[in-house]
């Protein structure tokens, strides 16, 4: 005979808003516009707890998601649609009225270097997420990290035309339903598009000359490279509906600190 622990009345009736499972890894193949991605994510899955319950299934968390990425070599056309699986397969196995599944992982992608048009891997940071709420549509929300470059305009106008430059992180978030959320190679686009300057893994003599000039020619606080990201995505998705949020980080060169802008803008498909 089994006993549930989890079933019984907790001695304080407080409702949870998450439990689940943190940390975990896996891996799946995706495949999206002609491109197959191998992804191995840390994996977080939760769902609420009512007052009067003492526990969470822990291992169903687990379960519903093996049993969707069982078969190793299948490919999937989008994280979302793996999220969206394991949230249904999680509903028939236990109760709750709200859930979420959240990937963090490193997202490769290629590019070329400007002047000399050598191929580089390029590397930045994702973390996809999607909510399944009782009576409510899937909601999705997409994170990508990009690094690029700032330089103070401020300090060249001050300094005949010596200034700083330094290493930074812009990242936009968006948030909307399963046909709006846009694909990674798009936002980090709109990322990389946004700075002094895009930056690379290599860089040949001639691609660096090019790079520091571009750099010098396009001066940009870190309020700059925010509305830039809110800007450029607005446009980029303006046919959908979507919540974005952006935010830029520089990590000065001549401080001890870093400085930050965010910002949010809204697209409601028209």
């Amino acid at each position: 005979m089994v006993i549930d622990t989890q079933n019984e009345r907790p001695k304080h009736r407080i409702q949870l808003s998450k439990v689940g499972v943190k940390n975990l890894k896996t891996f799946i193949v995706t495949e999206r516009s002609g491109v197959r991605h191998h992804i191995l994510p840390e994996v977080e899955i939760t769902i609420d707890l009512p007052a009067d319950l003492k526990g969470v299934h822990m291992s169903r968390l687990v379960e519903s998601m093996t049993e969707e990425l069982s078969d190793q070599f299948r490919v999937h056309s989008s994280l979302e649609e793996v999220q969206i699986k394991v949230l249904d397969g999680l509903s028939e196995k236990h109760d709750f009225k709200r859930g979420e599944i959240k990937f963090d992982f490193e997202f490769g992608y290629t590019s070329k270097t400007p002047v000399s048009k050598k191929r580089t891997w390029e590397v930045c940071d994702v973390s996809a997420s999607t909510i399944k709420e009782e009576g409510r549509p899937f909601i999705h929300e997409v994170e990508v990290r990009v690094i690029g470059n700032t330089v103070c305009p401020h300090c060249m106008a001050n300094n005949e035309g010596l200034t700083h430059i330094q290493r930074a992180i812009g990242s936009l978030r968006v948030k909307g339903g399963t046909m709006d959320i846009p694909n990674y190679g798009a936002m980090i686009e709109v990322v990389e598009s946004s700075f002094s300057s895009k930056t690379y893994s290599l860089l040949k003599l001639e691609d660096e000359v090019h790079v520091t000039k571009a750099m010098h020619d396009n001066p940009l606080l870190v309020e700059d490279v925010c509305r830039n990201i809110l800007q450029h995505a607005r446009e980029r998705f303006a046919d959908r509906n979507l919540e974005m949020f952006a935010e830029a980080r520089s990590l000065e060169s001549i401080h001890k600190h870093d400085v930050i802008a965010q910002g949010r803008v809204v697209t409601n498909g028209e």
